[in-house]
């Protein structure tokens, strides 16, 4: 008798256990989904015209447009608008969107660089906009397929003086391209709400979206990343990207920002060893930093000191 309940003992264990890892790795796959799936994400807006005033969709319409493509390392055809309404200028702002934003959502971006006679090159980001794809890598295969277009660009425009610009994951984009080979075309570079690492945050997305320690659940989110993505979370950093930066850097974060937290700014700026500035808009959520007063002269400020 005892041995029959040992052995059915064993069999219960046996089977929660396999339950209780099939929910660990279902728990991990929703955050995966959620975090890096373009399509099916339900934490993020997907790809939709953001309703921009007239003025706005009147510059847009006549303006000097072309669509460009390239074709990224891993075999996807990305797509890029580029913006010519100063042919005889060689200022160049390269413009990375953010979650599941494409090239016309950054219009009022654009606008602004255009009124700084900028001509623009404005990014759809893998899994967005004509760029083929599903998974965002959160920034890590990105700065591989910006680095691309910077070539791209200099192709077409040899004498470029560029300026790169993102916000949140493109922000992330920026700062990781930083440190790889930059050609010398690239002046300064602007990053607008980028997160620390995309480990750090995983982990707090997990936290806030599902009220767990996020290091709890890394392990099953990483396991996907590996698959689908082909990187760990545990190697890529964009700390150690930015201690290898030799471009001037000018960091933007909104203090209340709810999805990446206002204190992963100060470690980039921190672990930074280029030329740098700060600005911390104290009352900005993550979104609403381009709202603040004097948010483009502080960037064009900037800029003017290299281009």
């Amino acid at each position: 008798m005892a041995k029959k309940k040992k052995h059915t003992l064993l069999k219960v264990v046996g089977t929660t256990a396999l339950v209780g890892g099939a929910s660990y790795m279902g728990l991990g796959f929703y955050m995966f989904r959620n975090l890096f799936d373009l399509k099916n994400s339900k934490l993020f807006n997907k790809n939709s015209d953001e309703q921009f005033n007239e003025d706005l969709l009147e510059f847009y319409d006549h303006s000097n447009r072309d669509d460009d493509f390239i074709d990224s390392y891993d075999n996807l055809k990305l797509h890029a608008i580029r913006i010519t309404n100063y042919p005889d200028s060689h200022k160049w702002m390269i413009i990375v969107p953010g979650f599941a934003s494409y090239s016309k959502d950054m219009l009022r971006y654009i606008y602004e660089a255009h009124k700084k006679e900028f001509n623009v090159l404005v990014i759809d980001n893998r899994g967005t906009g004509m760029s083929e794809g599903t998974y965002t890598g959160l920034g890590w295969n990105e700065h591989y397929d910006l680095l691309g277009w910077i070539n791209h660009l200099i192709k077409i425009d040899e004498k470029a003086e560029i300026a790169l610009f993102g916000v949140n994951v493109g922000a992330s984009t920026v700062l990781n391209a930083l440190g790889e080979y930059i050609p010398d075309n690239v002046k300064c570079a602007i990053e607008d709400g980028a997160f620390s690492e995309a480990k750090s945050f995983v982990e707090h997305a997990i936290q806030r979206y599902l009220k767990i320690d996020g290091q709890l659940l890394l392990p099953a989110v990483n396991a996907y990343v590996k698959y689908f993505l082909n990187y760990s979370l545990n190697e890529i950093s964009t700390n150690r990207q930015l201690k290898q930066s030799t471009t001037p850097t000018l960091f933007i974060h909104g203090m209340l920002d709810e999805l990446i937290p206002g204190s992963m700014v100060f470690d980039n700026y921190y672990a930074c060893n280029s030329e740098k500035e700060l600005l911390t808009i104290e009352e900005a959520k993550g979104n609403q930093t381009s709202e603040s007063d004097g948010y483009f002269e502080a960037i064009f400020k900037f800029i003017d000191k290299y281009i």
